[in-house]
């Protein structure tokens, strides 16, 4: 496809499953509802109020969310060489998962001096596993592709696990279906409350890694080579993880582990736009939004009017796309 074409393309998309996805839901909505809502909003008009309240926080969160999970996959992946890293198979993703609950079950207080908890506590989660799972495959100096993976693979299973034990002690019914349907991964909570905090994150880790995306491009070299060409690997790999922990944390604290989205969405790019392209981590943001925006809708689609867990549809997506990377024995970006 022409590179001239797919900006356009992209745009005419989102402003597609921004329409598609305001107008599904139990409540028929015309186009002028929606104009109307969005213009002259008024609160005691029921329809205004699904549409400002309910679905437009949704389908903005959905976005973020994609886009923030695509975001730390493409960086993840370039981290540590390998192109069949992911936040949810690095255990990242799941570190988030364990700091979160505990804060939804009740072990840690929801607020602290009026901050909320969640975030701290997922950001927390993923800087900790994901740290973990890199000194676990550090060997002679260099990250080892396959034990980065398996001890990824090792620790998210042991959280989820863990993660498992806790809701089996739950106290309480309404905690216990809480905790079970955010961790499918669902938007059914979504609310504007969510949208600040992560929105900032996501845009503002968009600039920062715009200017480094040299950087970026050398460490795809390789570790040698990138220190031979006088590049701070080790400097950029901590700064790079603080954002992914950032992303990912905030991501799963609003919205569920939501597996591999990072892992395809910038196989994506990449393919589209080359393995160095310029803007690449701001395409992965941007397409990893609207494939979550898009799996959204299909679930509200298949189960109406609340949809099924998102987690559900991407596994059922992602997980064939690994086992292909795998047959091909694709662990390089060349």
């Amino acid at each position: 496809m022409p590179g001239k074409l797919i900006v356009p393309i992209l745009i005419i998309l989102t402003i597609l499953l921004l329409v598609l996805s305001l107008r599904i839901g139990t409540y028929s909505i015309s186009f002028n509802d929606l104009k109307e809502s969005l213009f002259h909003f008024d609160r005691n008009n029921d329809v205004h109020y699904v549409l400002i309240k309910l679905r437009l926080p949704r389908i903005i969160l959905a976005f973020l969310v994609g886009g923030a999970l695509a975001f730390s996959g493409y960086l993840i992946q370039i981290m540590v060489n390998n192109p069949l890293a992911d936040p949810y198979l690095m255990g990242t993703a799941s570190g988030a998962s364990l700091g979160a609950n505990l804060v939804y079950i009740g072990l840690v207080p929801f607020t602290i001096f009026g901050f909320q908890m969640t975030p701290v506590f997922a950001f927390a989660g993923a800087a900790g596993v994901s740290l973990l799972v890199i000194t676990l495959a550090y060997e002679k100096g260099h990250i080892n592709p396959a034990k980065l993976l398996l001890a990824g693979v090792a620790l998210s299973s042991f959280l989820v696990a863990f993660i498992s034990l806790l809701i089996f002690f739950s106290d309480t019914e309404s905690k216990l279906k809480a905790v079970i349907f955010w961790s499918m991964g669902s938007f059914e909570r979504a609310s504007w409350d969510f949208i600040p905090l992560l929105g900032v994150t996501l845009v503002f880790s968009n600039i920062i890694f715009l200017f480094f995306q040299k950087h970026i491009n050398i460490l795809l070299l390789g570790e040698s080579r990138s220190y031979t060409l006088g590049l701070k690997v080790s400097q950029l790999r901590w700064f790079i993880l603080i954002f992914i922990s950032l992303n990912t944390g905030f991501a799963v604290a609003t919205s569920g582990p939501i597996g591999f989205v990072g892992l395809f969405i910038p196989h994506f790019v990449r393919a589209l736009f080359g393995i160095t392209g310029k803007f690449n981590i701001l395409y992965s943001s941007w397409i990893g939004g609207l494939f979550i925006l898009g799996c959204d809708y299909a679930a509200r689609l298949a189960y109406p009017p609340a949809g099924l867990p998102i987690g559900i549809i991407t596994s059922f997506l992602g997980i064939p796309f690994f086992v292909y990377l795998l047959h091909k024995r694709n662990y390089s970006f060349s």
